[in-house]
């Protein structure tokens, strides 16, 4: 009877075993479909985390190619395709209208960024969005990309439209008014913009173009990476370098400035001369109107002018120019009344913004190696020639004894400049800073294009910056030069002027990628 009972108990537990075994098949079949399936996504994912990088990657580099074009110095400048598009300043001047798509198509397909077409792939409907009318409206113009140059498969973005920026392109409320609805005017970078809220240096984007603004772009690029990720990426973009213009052959700014010129027995062969240079002339504009041979920038009761007339009296005719007509020597104000200096060069807080800003943008900057020494002519680069300008910053002294070479470019020096008259200069000086000029030894050079001297720095405060509103005295002091030849001496020369402000490279002021519907 017990054995009976045991064989019944045995026969109903006879598929449990089996049970368990299918359940466990189950659920490792699930886990199996569930690492399949993560993998697919895994790889599905890297493969648009891949596609996304290159089509970020690709639009970046047509930002970048395009943002490289409109410099001058470039080898592929847009002025070699599209003769005078830039101006010869190099500084952007377009009008709100104007676009330039530079196009990248793959093979023999057709990239055409104005056909608005639904079927389109590349069409830029984003122009309508930022400018308030199509692109067909606009006047454009194309050039090709030359990102696959020498048949190698370059960077796959389809184009890249350079265009003005405006506030509502932005989405910025550049004049604060509540409103970032500007559509009609263009957008300027001023580097020594004063903010009318707290009166001091706020570099930015600007309604109102000042003495000191350059005009500001705005690139998109369009990235497509098969079989359909899309990117458009945006810079805005400004010249590395201010508006600048000079009053004067030799301006000296700031209060009580002191100048000396040469006084012995060849002093008559040094001039200053502020009638623009038309000997072996190095471009092919108008003659810029006559500056005074030197200017000053205080009134009243400083002593500037005085100052300048005892340092000229050695020899005053040679101190010429036609304005301001029959003076001899020709020294005068140049800020307003009756000059044109531009009330944000009075200031120490915007000329040492401007020295930050040209030192941004510099092409070589140099400081002496030890405090009390000097940066030495043979330690300026060797590159720079006529055809190849440069900027060049000196911070701290410069001293020229013994250089028996010319520089081409904007030369700028926080520091005391010693000067070698047998040492050239073609295009502009600016002693920035500490605002002191010596001159030494004999020489046959000149520098022609325009010299600034102005005191930012309180030399009785281990030349720490001196407050707002008011400069210190600067000084030039060239009574111990001692020219061999005649023509010795500093002359005003727009080429040289406009050539060295041409900006040496295009600063990025902001980045975004705008989302595609």
């Amino acid at each position: 009877m017990i054995s009976r009972r045991k064989s019944i108990k045995r026969r109903t537990e006879a598929g449990v075993a089996m049970l368990i075994a299918i359940f466990a098949l189950l659920l490792i079949s699930v886990i199996a479909i569930a690492l399949i399936v993560s993998s697919g996504t895994e790889t599905a994912l890297a493969k648009n985390y891949r596609t996304s990088t290159s089509a970020y990657y690709a639009g970046l580099a047509g930002l970048e190619e395009a943002r490289g074009r409109v410099l001058w110095r470039n080898a592929n400048y847009v002025n070699n395709t599209i003769p005078g598009y830039m101006p010869a300043s190099g500084n952007p001047s377009m009008a709100l209208s104007q676009v330039l798509y530079i196009l990248n198509p793959a093979g023999d397909e057709i990239v055409n960024p104005t056909d608005l077409a639904g079927s389109n792939p590349y069409a830029d409907n984003e122009y309508t969005q930022e400018f308030q009318m199509p692109v067909t409206a606009a006047t454009v113009q194309t050039i090709n990309s030359v990102s696959g140059a020498g048949g190698v498969p370059g960077p796959q973005f389809k184009w890249v439209r350079i265009t003005p920026a405006t506030e509502f392109s932005l989405g910025l409320d550049v004049d604060a008014d509540n409103q970032p609805n500007n559509t009609t005017s263009v957008l300027y970078y001023d580097p020594m913009h004063i903010s009318t809220i707290s009166g001091t240096v706020k570099p930015g984007l600007v309604t109102v173009p000042t003495s000191s603004a350059v005009q500001a772009l705005e690139i998109t690029a369009l990235a497509v990476i098969p079989p359909n990720t899309q990117k458009l990426l945006q810079y805005v973009v400004a010249p590395g370098i201010v508006n600048l213009s000079f009053p004067s052959a030799l301006t000296l700014d700031g209060n009580n400035v002191v100048y000396q010129g040469p006084t012995g027995p060849n002093s008559a062969l040094f001039f200053v001369n502020g009638n623009d240079n038309t000997t072996n002339r190095s471009c092919t504009t108008p003659l810029a109107p006559s500056v005074p041979a030197i200017g000053y920038t205080a009134g009243g009761a400083d002593l500037s002018k005085a100052n300048i007339m005892a340092g000229t009296a050695t020899t005053p005719a040679n101190y010429t120019s036609t304005a301001p007509p029959g003076t001899t020597p020709s020294v005068a104000q140049v800020t307003p009344p009756p000059g044109t200096m531009p009330s944000s060069m009075l200031k120490p807080s915007t000329l040492n913004s401007l020295v930050q800003t040209i030192t941004q943008s510099a092409d070589v900057a140099l400081s002496p190696v030890l405090p009390a020494t000097s940066v030495m002519g043979a330690q300026l680069p060797t590159s720079m020639n006529a055809s190849y300008p440069m900027n060049i910053v000196i911070n701290g002294d410069l001293n020229l004894t013994g250089w028996h070479n010319a520089g081409y470019g904007l030369l700028l020096v926080t520091g005391t400049l010693i000067y070698d008259p047998d040492a050239s200069w073609y295009g502009i000086v600016l002693v920035i800073g500490k605002g002191i000029v010596s001159g030494v030894n004999s020489g046959v050079g000149r520098i022609q294009g325009a010299m600034f001297v102005a005191q930012t720095l309180d030399p009785s405060n281990n030349w720490n910056p001196l407050p707002d509103p008011a400069l210190g005295a600067a000084s030039v002091n060239f009574s111990t030069l001692n020219p061999t030849v005649s023509g010795v001496g500093i002359y005003y020369d727009s080429c040289w002027i406009n050539t060295a402000l041409r900006p040496p490279m295009y600063q990025l002021l902001s980045f975004r990628e705008i989302p595609l519907n």
